[in-house]
């Protein structure tokens, strides 16, 4: 189904989530149309959006504060595409009499549910920061109900009395009654479907293991590590400035950008795993802000020569990922070759650079990038 996306550009953060949302869709069957897609209609961006608005089987409005405001009577200047859309909406909704299929509020976070527009606040609305409401949205674009509507039965006849007859115990339709098993072994019990209560019963006290939703950050274990990583990278770099509250400063702020201050930061780990990218991006220019951020980027752009510290590090990073260290006989034997010393202790600070911008080169070329 043709779906377009309709959006403030509230911030860079919020049009990279909104492009991951997009791409996260469109790798699942739904032809996505997003404005970040096309650098410069031939027919010009208000007929563009009018003909897309048309043509689409579904329209997702990307709830916030900023295109909020932008509908608003007295909204300052600027906003224009937010407003031409909105205005196009709802006028379609008031020609359809208050009907609408097209028209879906989708919020990123549940605390942008008071953003919703006024003339969609009576339809369904979509939390896609939680996987239920991303999956409920996705069925929804696909037309895959959760639930399936039996057939209409026969009309059964109740004999006349006046007690009431002693029917028999409704069960599930499964045909399913209870179930007992017995089980030796490892005590790993892994259950799928659930209905009512499962008892289980262990000679020592049970663990209980989730597993991750698929589609999720958290299912993506590469995606999660490399998401872990920058957040401790980013806090220890804090923790350096501002002393032990780095972290959780780290974290509110983290929060406040992402627009889901009323939530556990956590909740990251259950979005859709295209919204790694924009997270990874945020991170990554955070770190990039900080002073050992800054002076790596000077050394990577050429216009700083490193430190001790910096090339004793980056050299022991490199030769692990190629399986050696300092002391190893290819090491020794390499530095003899180029550089006349058996120890990289003996190099100068020039040398040492040139010898770490030599393994970084080598260890590209072994991992075929």
């Amino acid at each position: 189904m043709r779906t377009f996306i309709s959006y403030s550009h509230d911030s860079e953060d919020h049009k990279r989530l909104v492009l991951g949302f997009a791409d996260q869709l469109r790798k699942q069957g739904i032809d996505c149309v997003l404005d970040q897609y096309e650098e410069s209609p031939e027919e010009g961006w208000l007929k563009w959006m009018e003909a897309e608005l048309s043509k689409s089987s579904y329209v997702l409005v990307i709830c916030t504060k900023g295109y909020f405001d932008k509908l608003q009577p007295n909204a300052k200047p600027g906003g224009k595409g937010v407003k031409w859309e909105g205005t196009v909406i709802t006028q379609e909704i008031y020609d359809q009499e208050g009907r609408n299929k097209k028209f879906i509020p989708v919020l990123f976070g549940e605390e942008n549910k008071e953003h919703i527009p006024r003339a969609l606040r009576s339809f369904t609305h979509y939390d896609v920061f939680q996987q239920a409401g991303y999956e409920r949205l996705y069925r929804r674009l696909t037309r895959q109900s959760s639930v399936t509507k039996p057939p209409l039965g026969n009309v059964i006849k109740l004999p006349n009395a006046r007690t009431a007859p002693n029917y028999p115990p409704i069960h599930r339709g499964d045909g399913l009654g209870n179930i007992q098993q017995n089980m030796t072994g490892s005590n790993n019990v892994q259950a799928g479907i659930v209905y009512g209560n499962l008892n289980v019963k262990l000679r020592g006290k049970p663990v209980i293991q989730h597993l991750p939703p698929p589609g999720t950050v958290r299912a993506n274990t590469l995606l999660k590590q490399a998401i872990t990583e920058r957040f401790n990278k980013l806090g220890e770099e804090r923790e350096k400035r501002f002393g032990k509250d780095a972290y959780g400063a780290m974290y509110r702020i983290f929060k406040t950008d992402f627009a889901i201050k009323k939530n556990k930061w956590t909740v990251i780990w259950d979005w859709p795993e295209a919204m790694g990218d924009a997270i990874i991006n945020y991170l990554d220019e955070k770190y990039a802000n900080t002073i050992s951020g800054r002076i790596t980027g000077a050394i990577e752009r050429g216009t700083a020569i490193p430190g001790r510290g910096y090339l004793y590090a980056r050299e022991k990073e490199l030769l692990e990922q190629i399986g050696l260290s300092v002391s190893s006989p290819e090491v020794k034997e390499s530095l003899s070759r180029y550089f006349g010393v058996n120890s990289h202790t003996k190099l100068t600070a020039i040398k040492h650079w040139q010898w770490v911008l030599y393994l970084e080169q080598l260890v590209k070329k072994m991992i075929g990038e």
